[in-house]
């Protein structure tokens, strides 16, 4: 499917911003887990504390790659526009890479993650 270049542009700066928004939540949901470490030690606990853990490095680090891919897309998508200036909304863009379903994937799993976690601290707090 073809796509213009400005709708492509306009689509990595939305993806940009909402990895942001999940890097900077990140911290927020590891310090509210240090809390439950620091008063609880049932082992139990602490495996699921270990799972969250190791989930939101996972995640992390998906999302540095995944803003790494989404970059590399706006300036290849940047040197098209530089190249071709009056064709920026003309539908000339193939669009077949697979980042927008790779963003659906990422923005449902961080949506499920997070909610899972918040009936995780429901229990324990």
């Amino acid at each position: 499917m073809k796509d213009s270049i400005n709708h492509q542009h306009l689509l990595c700066e939305d993806w940009k911003r909402e990895i942001a928004f999940y890097k900077d939540e990140l911290p927020v949901l590891r310090k509210r887990l240090e809390e439950v470490v620091s008063k609880n030690t049932d082992h139990d606990l602490l495996k699921k504390v270990e799972h969250f853990e190791n989930k939101f490095r996972i995640m992390d680090t998906h999302f540095d790659e995944l803003l790494h891919d989404v970059n590399a897309k706006d300036n290849a998508l940047k040197s098209q526009a530089a190249a071709k200036p009056t064709y920026i909304h003309l539908k000339i863009v193939d669009t077949a890479d697979n980042l927008e379903e790779l963003m659906e994937i990422t923005s449902k799993d961080f949506q499920e993650t997070r909610k899972d976690y918040y009936r995780f601290l429901s229990k324990v707090m």
